[in-house]
């Protein structure tokens, strides 16, 4: 049996850090090098990212979601602008998961569509 939970970190979860990286590269024209250095992820995952080889199939529920896309790229603006502390920013992803969770968990679970 397979927990919604795991959806969300197989899918989910990597889904975030593509749109973030996504953001940074083509939004705020970050290097992969300083990308991976400000996420603290290698440079070959930064690719993986921009090239959809990760997070991909979980990117479509955030494209389609006007407030999840939204809160991704006002988090993705503030680790641009160094505007928040990092602590913030973690809370920030559970506060993501939590929406998730809540809005698309049980769809996710049952129809394992992302």
């Amino acid at each position: 049996m397979e927990f919604p939970c795991e959806n969300i970190v197989k899918s989910i979860l990597p889904a975030f850090k593509a749109f973030i990286v996504k953001e940074l590269f083509n939004k705020y024209n970050y290097s992969q090098a300083r990308i991976s250095k400000l996420l603290k992820i290698t440079q070959a995952s930064v690719s993986y990212y921009l090239h959809g080889e990760r997070g991909d199939s979980g990117l479509r529920l955030i494209q389609n979601d006007d407030k999840i896309r939204n809160k991704l790229s006002f988090l993705t603006e503030s680790i641009a602008k160094s505007t928040t502390k990092p602590d913030r920013l973690l809370n920030d992803i559970c506060e993501l998961c939590v929406l998730i969770q809540q809005e698309f968990a049980c769809r996710l679970h049952h129809t394992r569509k992302f």
